[in-house]
């Protein structure tokens, strides 16, 4: 689609931008070629699973596959204009006393995560009886007793 009918559509218009008095790009005949040289990213099609599909996206990013400006501009943003609101996000959040990302997200960073050597050695989720787990006391049923 890019090579067949957006690339040629791109530079007539051009072409006719510039003849016209539209545009004025001084130099254009001797740097046409540069002038006309961009990257086309087409729109990314999510697929039937949206979860997946990021969770796809962020371990080709983490194993060095695309960079996230490439992910981020494939959705149809600028990475540098994201970067600006997440940060901008971020510093209304710390001065609100706010934190709407998930506890261990990569979001959260690794300040987040508490080990064990951090809260004296116990962790509370350890112990995962129920005070309230009567099954020792309740009759089985005929099913279960083989």
């Amino acid at each position: 689609m890019v090579w067949q009918l957006c690339r040629p559509v791109y530079a007539r218009w051009m072409d006719a931008a510039v003849l016209s008095g539209a545009l004025t790009l001084p130099g254009y005949e001797a740097n046409r070629s540069q002038l006309l040289a961009v990257d086309w990213l087409p729109t990314k099609w999510d697929w039937v699973d949206p979860l997946k599909d990021a969770n796809a996206e962020i371990a080709q990013i983490e194993a060095g596959l695309k960079s996230r400006t490439q992910a981020i501009a494939e959705r149809g943003y600028d990475a540098e204009q994201v970067d600006r609101d997440i940060a901008a996000e971020r510093a209304r959040e710390r001065a609100l006393g706010l934190d709407f990302r998930r506890p261990g997200s990569p979001a959260q960073g690794v300040q987040a995560l508490t080990g064990p050597e951090e809260d004296g050695g116990k962790d509370a989720d350890t112990d995962h009886t129920d005070e309230t787990d009567d099954a020792e006391e309740r009759p089985r049923e005929p099913e279960d007793q083989s």
